[in-house]
């Protein structure tokens, strides 16, 4: 999903902040990789159960901006 996204939001963004979109983007996709990981691993008897329903969530949440994104026209 990140090359997608990452290609609708630089599509999305005026040609002279395509630039600062893309690094947005990429920068809260780190943010969020170096929170999640470590909170999904504060605990290894929790660890297992938990990372299922938080990685079904965050599925699903992907899936929903994907639906959106599909529906919304283009500029």
């Amino acid at each position: 999903m990140y090359p997608g996204f990452g290609l609708e939001a630089v599509r999305r963004a005026p040609p002279e902040a395509r630039g600062l979109a893309m690094g947005a983007f990429t920068a809260f996709l780190d943010l969020a990789l170096g929170i999640a990981s470590p909170a999904l691993d504060w605990s290894p008897t929790v660890r297992a159960a938990l990372s299922v329903f938080v990685s079904t969530l965050v599925v699903l949440g992907g899936a929903v901006v994907a639906m959106r994104l599909l529906r919304a026209p283009r500029a």
